[in-house]
């Protein structure tokens, strides 16, 4: 090597570039020296989470799986009698369910309803913690799923999470059916309302056609009294005209009629009350449009809707008790902590084996310093 060429590589800049580049062969060198360190860390970060996997509480999924019902299931909601009143597709039918699983004032209602049970689980229910925070708490415990527009069918998967797996499936359960019973509740009222509201409309249109009609009639007798008195004061008993001599809209005055028609007309409407007696609505069956408004307030007053035949939604799986926990995740959890193991061995490791040149080059400047 020529004078020259080792100048250059003795040069000050060069030395101070190969001293801050890396040099892989040392780090292993490193690693390999201070192997126990690489040990010390990976079997801690393991040894830890192990203890975690051992203390922590396992937690418990479990689902049920609602689809929409058949179409004999909402028949009872589509009767005739309710036609214009209130109606319920399949479709329909199901978003009712749908939000009644989804509905927070209902699972309010049913955490009231189950709080001594809840509070049986440990861990769901805290003292310490206010109703509405404990609620919260308990309501985070719900997760749902529901159907896209590229699934093949429709359905709605609600899951919930307990320490215990049999609570788990018992309390999912028994909200399905709870929800379920309330929405179907829910509606009864709203048909019972909605009935008894066109039931008031009706009557209170049949009233006013029978005020109609009583008016009309009275003011119809005392027509034909005063026709009758001028006819027989003017000595007319027959009709003076036929239809055939009626032109147009023209009406000839009443006593025109005679005494005898006249007569007539009036004991024919006198006649109408005992008629009416052997009628089912009296003389309501002479009233124009009455007797059909009457017979739909007997049906709708007679109207019994089996709310037992009614489904809004089939439990197409039912909650079960779950054979292992979902939380914590015991492989993953052991997978994170083998690479975090070998990270943080390494890591110990290299700073050792940095803490020892370092320690190295200050005993070397002490030497040199005593030999200067």
């Amino acid at each position: 090597m020529s004078v020259e060429q080792k100048d250059v590589i003795d040069s000050p800049e060069l030395s101070s570039v190969r001293d801050d580049e890396i040099d892989l062969f040392d780090l292993w060198d490193d690693i390999v020296e201070e192997k126990i360190w690489v040990f010390i860390g990976f079997f801690a970060c393991v040894l830890l989470a192990a203890l975690y996997l051992f203390r922590a509480t396992e937690i418990f999924e479990t689902q049920v799986v609602l689809k929409p019902a058949s179409a004999n299931s909402v028949v009872e909601l589509n009767v005739p009698q309710l036609e214009g009143i209130y109606s319920k597709d399949l479709e329909e039918s199901f978003a009712d369910a749908r939000s009644a699983m989804l509905s927070k004032e209902y699972r309010r209602n049913f955490y009231e309803a189950y709080l001594d049970e809840i509070k049986s689980v440990e861990g769901v229910y805290n003292e310490a913690l206010t109703e509405a925070q404990n609620f919260a708490k308990f309501d985070r415990l719900f997760t749902s799923k529901a159907s896209g527009a590229k699934d093949v069918e429709t359905y709605l998967q609600v899951k919930f999470e307990l320490p215990d797996p049999q609570k788990a499936a018992d309390l999912l359960n028994a909200y399905t059916e709870y929800s379920l019973a309330a929405k179907l509740s829910d509606i009864k009222n709203t048909v019972d309302s909605k009935v008894a509201a066109q039931v008031g409309k009706l009557e209170y249109d049949a009233k006013q056609l029978r005020e109609q009609y009583s008016g009309e009639q009275t003011r119809r007798s005392l027509m034909l009294n005063e026709a009758y008195s001028i006819a027989k004061a003017v000595g007319q008993t027959q009709s003076l005209f036929s239809k055939s001599d009626i032109v147009g809209t023209y009406e000839p005055p009443l006593y025109m009629s005679g005494t005898k028609a006249l007569r007539a007309e009036e004991k024919a409407l006198k006649d109408r009350q005992r008629l009416a007696k052997e009628l089912p609505y009296g003389e309501d069956h002479f009233i124009d449009k009455l007797p059909s408004l009457l017979f739909k307030i007997d049906q709708l007053k007679s109207l019994e809707i089996d709310y037992s035949k009614v489904s809004l939604a089939v439990v197409d799986e039912r909650a079960i008790a779950p054979v292992g926990a979902v939380k914590p995740k015991k492989l993953l959890v052991m997978a994170l902590a083998v690479v975090a193991g070998v990270f943080v061995g390494l890591m110990m490791a290299l700073l050792v084996s940095a803490f020892h040149r370092h320690k190295e080059k200050i005993k070397s400047k002490i030497r040199s310093r005593r030999l200067s």
